[in-house]
């Protein structure tokens, strides 16, 4: 079951774990293979790694693209696409257009009484 590409005009939700790949990689990011065991991994600038599996349904989705003109062994740059960022942007954007807490007027006393220990 694959998802369609991403475009901000039909915006997907994206969970917090794609979220926080997006991040990652917005920061740098390789693709990795082991030479001995041929896994393949990824390694953000941060020292996250992300599993291949969440890169590759993020490149099927169209929001991740990597640099295929480096060996793989070497480690091949993993960069957001445009799409990737929109989506990232409308990601954050979302949480931060969300009702903040209305403050307690002034002068009144708090609700529950602060905890000391």
């Amino acid at each position: 079951m694959c998802s369609p590409p991403w475009s901000p005009s039909k915006p997907q939700q994206l969970s917090t774990d794609d979220q926080a790949a997006l991040l990652a990689i917005a920061g740098g990011a390789k693709l990795y293979e082991h030479l001995l065991t041929v896994r393949m991994s990824v390694t953000a600038a941060s020292g996250t790694r992300i599993p291949h599996t969440k890169l590759r349904r993020l490149e099927d989705a169209g929001l991740v693209a990597q640099d295929t003109g480096h060996p793989v062994h070497a480690g091949q740059p993993v960069a957001l696409t445009d799409a990737g960022r929109a989506a990232l942007f409308a990601a954050r954007r979302a949480l931060t257009m969300q009702t903040p807490k209305v403050p307690a007027r002034p002068g009144t006393s708090p609700s529950t009484p602060a905890q000391r220990r």
